[in-house]
């Protein structure tokens, strides 16, 4: 099983239109970002990601850290993490990325998978930024 090459098919199947990245393979869905992150060494981790949702900054850490937990307590599958990474100067930057993560089996059903995934990292997101402006209300 080529879980990579299944995924790639399936995206542009259903018109996502689908391309290859260093990382895996990146689309968008309802005007949102997605990544496919390929893993070599495993074929069965199925990883979906919506990347940087929210940027992460010294005045904001430790309420972002507090948010993400509850969020991760709350949604099945999806955790919420941080991630430091370039952006477009140089200037390292850290954000909150949503992982899906499960392990396929040897014939997965991407067309069960996918959209659910989506729906959960969409909720996620909602539930996240939700969660952090009750924070900042309060």
């Amino acid at each position: 099983m080529d879980l990579n090459k299944l995924m790639m098919e399936f995206l542009a199947e259903e018109e996502f239109r689908p391309h290859e990245t260093e990382f895996g393979i990146a689309f968008k869905s309802e005007g949102l970002n997605f990544l496919y992150f390929k893993d070599a060494d495993d074929e069965q981790y199925f990883r979906l990601m919506m990347p940087a949702i929210f940027v992460v900054t010294e005045d904001n850490e430790e309420t972002i850290m507090r948010v993400m937990n509850d969020v991760n307590g709350s949604i099945k599958v999806v955790k919420l993490y941080t991630m430091n990474l370039e952006d477009e100067q140089g200037k390292e930057e850290t954000s909150v990325w949503v992982a899906f993560e499960i392990l396929a089996d040897t014939t997965p059903e991407l067309s069960d998978i996918v959209p659910r995934a989506l729906a959960l990292l969409r909720s996620a997101r909602v539930s996240f930024l939700a969660r952090l402006e009750e924070v900042a209300d309060h």
